[in-house]
C-alpha cells in the first residue's frame, strides 16, 4: 500500500514534467480498442459469411478423417489424411472464435441470420440443444459398449500392450465410425432443435418434448446411411 501511495504521486509528477496527462495512457488504449473494433466491424461481414459455410465444411473434413488421429497410437495413420483432420478441426476452432468476435459487435445482424450464425458459433444455445449434443456423445458410447464389451476387456486384460492387438484397433476404428454416423445425422437436426427454440423462444415446454424425437431422428439417419455404407460395399 505505502508503494501505491508513493508510486501514484510520482507517476502524476513525471506526467506533468513531460506535460503530458496521466489520462493519456488511459485515452491511448482506448482509442486502440475502438481502432481494432472499427477494423473488425469493416470485415465483419466477410467473416460471417466464411464462418457460416467454413464452420460446417471443415468439420464435415474433420469428420471424414476422424480415425486418423488415433490411429497415431499404433503408426497406422496416413499423413495426407492425419494433416486434412487436425486442419479441418484447427479450421473449426478458429472459425468459431472469429465468429463469436463478430458477433459480439454492435454491428452484429439481427433476426433470422443472427440465429443460424448463432448456431455455428455455438452462442446463446437453448439448455435444450445443449442437452441434446450432450445426449448424442453420451449416449453413441453407451449405445456402442453395450454391444461390444471387448474394448474394457482387451484394456483390463493387456494395459499398454493392447495398442499391439488387432481387435482393439478395430474396435477403435467402430467407435468412431459410430461417432461419425450420429454427428452427421444428429447435427443438421440439433440445428433445427435450435432454429425452433429461435422462432418459438416462449414455449419452454416444446424443445425438451422434441429432445427425445432428435434422438429417435438421429437413430433412423444412422440405420440408413450404415445400410446404404454397407450394400455400396
Amino acid at each position: 500500500m505505502e508503494h501505491l501511495t508513493r508510486t501514484k504521486p510520482a507517476k502524476s509528477r513525471l506526467c506533468a514534467s513531460m506535460g503530458i496527462s496521466p489520462q493519456t495512457p488511459m485515452a491511448l488504449e482506448t482509442a486502440r480498442a475502438r481502432n481494432q473494433e472499427s477494423s473488425l466491424d469493416k470485415v465483419a461481414p466477410f467473416l460471417q459469411l466464411i464462418a457460416l459455410f467454413g464452420i460446417p465444411m471443415a468439420g464435415w473434413v474433420g469428420l471424414i478423417f476422424l480415425l486418423q488421429l488415433p490411429r497415431i497410437l499404433y503408426g497406422q495413420a496416413v499423413p495426407l489424411f492425419l494433416a486434412a483432420e487436425i486442419g479441418g478441426w484447427v479450421a473449426v476452432i478458429v472459425l468459431v472464435l472469429a465468429l463469436r468476435a463478430c458477433l459480439a459487435l454492435p454491428s452484429a445482424p439481427t433476426g433470422l441470420y443472427r440465429n443460424m450464425l448463432d448456431f455455428f458459433a455455438m452462442a446463446g444455445w437453448h439448455a435444450s440443444v445443449k442437452a441434446a449434443l450432450v445426449g448424442l456423445i453420451v449416449l453413441t458410447s453407451a449405445w456402442y459398449f453395450r454391444a461390444d464389451r471387448d474394448f474394457f476387456f482387451l484394456l483390463g486384460i493387456m494395459g499398454r500392450r493392447v495398442l499391439a492387438s488387432g481387435d482393439f484397433r478395430d474396435d477403435m476404428d467402430r467407435i468412431l465410425v459410430a461417432y461419425q454416423l450420429a454427428l452427421t445425422g444428429g447435427v443438421p437436426l440439433l440445428f433445427v432443435l435450435h432454429m425452433l427454440t429461435r422462432w418459438k423462444p416462449k414455449n419452454r415446454i416444446l424443445p425438451w418434448v422434441l429432445v427425445p424425437a432428435l434422438f429417435l431422428g438421429t437413430a433412423i439417419i444412422v440405420v440408413v446411411i450404415g445400410t446404404i455404407m454397407h450394400f455400396a460395399n
